[in-house]
C-alpha cells in the first residue's frame, strides 16, 4: 500500500477517528450514573457539574501550549501522547471512590482529551486540505460521534454492568485504550509516510506571542465565538439531560438514553454528508448561520411547547451537524497551516472556558431551583440559560455570514472541489 495513495489516506483517517471514538466515549460515560453517584456516593447535581467543569479547566490550562507543542512537534507524537493521558484516565475515574478522586480524574482526562481532539483536526487538516476535507472532517466526526451514540444506548446493550456505579465505567475506560491504541497506529502511518516525503512541510512554527493573536481575522474570531456559545449550549445540556428527561419529564433511564442518543445519531449520519455538500458548494457561513437559527427555539420548546421531545431534540441534532461540520474545516481555510495547531486549540479553549462555566452554572442553577421529580419546573432557570446562549450564537453567525459576503471575505461561501 503506498503512502502516497487516496487509499492509506483513508486508512489514516479511520484510524484517527477509532481514538476520537475513545475519547467521546470516555467523555459521556458519567452522564448515565449520574443518579447512581449522587445515591450511592453523595454527590450534588453541582458537584456533578463540576465534573465537566472540571474536564474543561484542565483543557484550557492546557491547550494553548498543547497548541505550539503539536506545531513544534507533530502531530504523530501529539496524537500517541494526549491518547495515552485520555487511557490513563479513564482507568483512574472508573477506580475512583470519592468526589475528589474523580475530580482529579476528569482534569487528567481534559488535560488529554482536547488537546488530542486538536491534534487529531489537525493531522486530518493536513491529509486532506484542498481535497474532501469537508468531507473527511464528517467521517471524523462521525466515528467520534458513534462512540457517543454507544454510550447513549450502553445501558440497552451493556444492561449487565449497569448495576451500580462503578462498572460501567470500567466498561468505559476498556473502550477509552483506543485513544492510546489508535495513536500507536497512527504514529506507525504517519512515520512511514514522511520517510518518503508524502506530506508537505508546515514550515517553521511561529512564536508563542501574545501580541500574535491579532493577526487572526475577524472571521476566525466570529467562528471562534460561535464555537464556544454552541458547545456550551449542547454539551453541559448532554450531560444533563438523562436526569433532565427522567425527572421533568418521567421517561425511564432507558428511554432517556435513546433520546438523548438522538442527537448523536443525526448528526452521525447528517454530518459527513453536510461535509461532502459544504466541499463542493461552499456555502459555509450560511451553512453555520441556518444551524444558529434552529438551536435558538429548543430548550424552550422542551419545557414550554406541548409537543413530543422527539422534535426539539431532533432539531438541536441537525444544528449539531451543521454547525461544527462547517466550523471545523473554515479555519483551515482561514488560517495558515503553520499557526494551524495553534488556532484550533485556541478556539478549543475558549470553547471549553465556556463550557466549563456552563456546566458549573447549570449544575449551580438546578441546584439553587431544587430540580427534581418533585419539582420538574426547578429546571425552567436552566433551560433559559441554555437558550440565551442560542441568541448569542446566532449573533456571531450573523456576523460572520456579512463579513464573509463583503470584500475581506475568505472564500468560505465558494466550493473548493
Amino acid at each position: 500500500m503506498k503512502a502516497s495513495s487516496a487509499f492509506y489516506r483513508w486508512i489514516v483517517l479511520i484510524i484517527a477517528s477509532f481514538a476520537m471514538f475513545g475519547n467521546y466515549y470516555l467523555y459521556d460515560s458519567v452522564a448515565y450514573v449520574a443518579l447512581e453517584l449522587k445515591s450511592s456516593l453523595g454527590f450534588t447535581d453541582e458537584q456533578y457539574g463540576l465534573l465537566y467543569s472540571m474536564y474543561s479547566i484542565a483543557a484550557i490550562g492546557v491547550l494553548f501550549f498543547s497548541g505550539m507543542f503539536i506545531d513544534k512537534f507533530g502531530t504523530r507524537l501529539s496524537i500517541l501522547l494526549f491518547g495515552a493521558i485520555c487511557t490513563i484516565s479513564g482507568f483512574y475515574t472508573a477506580y475512583s471512590n470519592s468526589i475528589l478522586s474523580m475530580l482529579i480524574s476528569r482534569f487528567v482526562l481534559g488535560f488529554g482529551a482536547e488537546p488530542l481532539i486538536v491534534a487529531l483536526t489537525v493531522a486530518v487538516a493536513k491529509w486532506f486540505k484542498g481535497k474532501e476535507l469537508g468531507f473527511a472532517l464528517g467521517i471524523n466526526l462521525f466515528i467520534a460521534r458513534l462512540g457517543t451514540y454507544a454510550v447513549d444506548l450502553s445501558n440497552v446493550w451493556a444492561e449487565p454492568f449497569y448495576t451500580g456505579w462503578q462498572k460501567p465505567l470500567i466498561l468505559a475506560a476498556v473502550i477509552g485504550s483506543l485513544c492510546m491504541l489508535a495513536g500507536i497506529a497512527y504514529y506507525i502511518l504517519e512515520w512511514n509516510a514522511d520517510k518518503k516525503n508524502v506530506l508537505q512541510k508546515a514550515g517553521e512554527t511561529d512564536k508563542l506571542e501574545l501580541r500574535s493573536l491579532v493577526k487572526f481575522t475577524p472571521s476566525f474570531w466570529y467562528i471562534v465565538l460561535l464555537c464556544m456559545t454552541f458547545y456550551s449550549a449542547v454539551f453541559p445540556f448532554r450531560g444533563f439531560a438523562p436526569k433532565f428527561y427522567v425527572e421533568a419529564h418521567g421517561l425511564s433511564d432507558q428511554l432517556a438514553g435513546q433520546l438523548n442518543s438522538i442527537l448523536a445519531l443525526t448528526a452521525m449520519f447528517a454530518t459527513p454528508l453536510i461535509g461532502l455538500l459544504i466541499d463542493k458548494t461552499g456555502r459555509r457561513a450560511s451553512m453555520m448561520f441556518i444551524g444558529a437559527i434552529l438551536i435558538m427555539p429548543v430548550y424552550l420548546m422542551m419545557i414550554y411547547v406541548d409537543i413530543s421531545l422527539f422534535v426539539p431534540v431532533t432539531m438541536l441534532g441537525i444544528a449539531f451537524s451543521l454547525i461544527p461540520a462547517v466550523m471545523w474545516p473554515s479555519v483551515a481555510y482561514i488560517v495558515d497551516e503553520r499557526r494551524l495547531g495553534t488556532a484550533y486549540a485556541l478556539m478549543t479553549l475558549i470553547q471549553q472556558a465556556g463550557v466549563a462555566f456552563f456546566a458549573w452554572l447549570i449544575g449551580w442553577a438546578n441546584e439553587h431551583e431544587n430540580a427534581s421529580a418533585a419539582n420538574p419546573g426547578g429546571y425552567n432557570l436552566g433551560m433559559w440559560l441554555f437558550s440565551i446562549l442560542g441568541i448569542l450564537g446566532f449573533i456571531f453567525a450573523y456576523r460572520l455570514y456579512k463579513h464573509e459576503k463583503g470584500p475581506r471575505a475568505h472564500g468560505l461561501e465558494k466550493p473548493t472541489i
